[in-house]
């Protein structure tokens, strides 16, 4: 008993369409394997050039051609954001914390498979829920959150060789700016230990 194996080679298949798509130029017979999109707004329906015709046709195509010129920056705009819409944070600083955090607080699972992002949770607090005193500890040694042990002991030391009263002995006010800036040193270090 023989067994009849298919002739492969007698078969055609979809991917071997052998029809030749004539140039879309007007008395043109050449081949037309190249695609150009007919329009802005028809982007999706095409064109098929030879490669001469398809050179004329690229050379002559305005993607803005029939627009004002507020719509034309109105679209280069929207092109800086990929054509996604935002919407702006207003008000102050700790509002735009407010809802930074509270996107992470209710999208808790987008990082959970994020080691790097765990990392950093746990060697940063950006939480606006502070104390007054954590607050005022804030503007005195003048940072923001996000911190961190480095960005406290970076403010400290900073502000503590300017307001040393050793350095400023004739100055008043030096010695009760030290204590303010130690004891805020140590307000917001505490805070930041026992986060960890």
């Amino acid at each position: 008993m023989t067994k009849n194996k298919p002739r492969i080679d007698k078969k055609s298949f979809s991917w071997e369409n052998k029809k030749i798509k004539k140039c879309d130029f007007i008395n043109c017979k050449n081949e037309g394997k190249y695609k150009a999109p007919k329009s802005r707004i028809n982007l999706y329906n095409y064109y098929f050039f030879c490669l001469k015709h398809v050179k004329e046709y690229n050379n002559s195509w305005d993607f803005y051609k029939g627009l004002s010129v507020d719509n034309i920056e109105a679209a280069l705009r929207e092109d800086v954001i990929w054509n996604r819409p935002s919407w702006p944070l207003h008000g102050k600083p700790n509002i735009i914390l407010d809802k930074i955090t509270s996107f992470f607080k209710n999208h808790d699972n987008l990082f959970n498979d994020d080691k790097n992002y765990k990392n950093f949770s746990k060697n940063k607090f950006f939480h606006t829920d502070l104390t007054q005193d954590e607050q005022k500890s804030l503007k005195i040694l003048k940072i923001n959150v996000p911190i961190d042990v480095e960005k406290i002991k970076k403010a400290y030391k900073k502000l503590v060789k300017i307001y040393h009263p050793d350095v400023n002995k004739d100055v008043e006010k030096a010695e009760k700016n030290f204590k303010e800036i130690n004891q805020a040193y140590k307000i917001l270090l505490k805070r930041f230990l026992n986060k960890k």
